[in-house]
């Protein structure tokens, strides 16, 4: 797994969460409990604030306010988004991106980018009455779902994506973040 870590806002150097140690947890949860080889794994992550996020929101949402992450999935997964059905994605990143625990060069499966803005993340946990690092770790499993394909846009997407993240969550320490 190659997760590129970016923090361009200095308040995430300050905090006491380790951004990348946090990530490279999330990810390999949310690959393991989808049976997902995570070797040839490339995510790119950019810890920001508000001020960056909301110019990313505009751009490429037409939504002009800060978010507190965005997802952006590489055209293969958008070519596979999740239906209902991960064998699609599985079968198509098993072909193409191989799983093999050696292979250990090329093919490397560019899963996309994410932006994470602190100030948002910072208030929402604030004003939700959460610990910021667990936060965190949902959005991080938010947002890699996301790339892999999966969505909340109805009803039932929306409860099977929310199920998975707290299976994933809760294997990760963290509580439901729906309650």
């Amino acid at each position: 797994m190659n997760l590129e870590v970016s923090i361009e806002y200095a308040p995430w150097n300050n905090s006491p969460i380790s951004v990348e140690s946090l990530a490279n947890r999330c990810v390999a949860a949310v690959f393991s409990e989808l049976n997902l080889n995570h070797y040839n794994v490339e995510i790119c992550f950019l810890f920001t604030d508000d001020e960056e996020i909301r110019i990313l929101n505009k751009t490429y949402r037409g939504i002009d306010k800060p978010t507190n992450v965005l997802s952006f999935p590489s055209n293969a997964v958008l070519e596979t988004a999740h239906d209902d059905t991960r064998n699609i994605f599985y079968e198509y990143f098993a072909n193409n991106y191989g799983v093999d625990e050696d292979s250990s060069c090329c093919n490397i499966c560019a899963l996309g980018s994410v932006v994470f803005a602190y100030e948002t993340i910072e208030r929402e946990s604030r004003s939700q009455r959460k610990i910021m690092e667990y936060h965190l770790h949902h959005l991080v499993v938010h947002s890699v779902l996301h790339l892999l394909g999966y969505d909340h846009e109805s009803d039932q997407e929306a409860e099977q994506m929310e199920a998975l993240e707290i299976k994933i969550l809760n294997k990760l320490g963290v509580a439901n973040p729906y309650i």
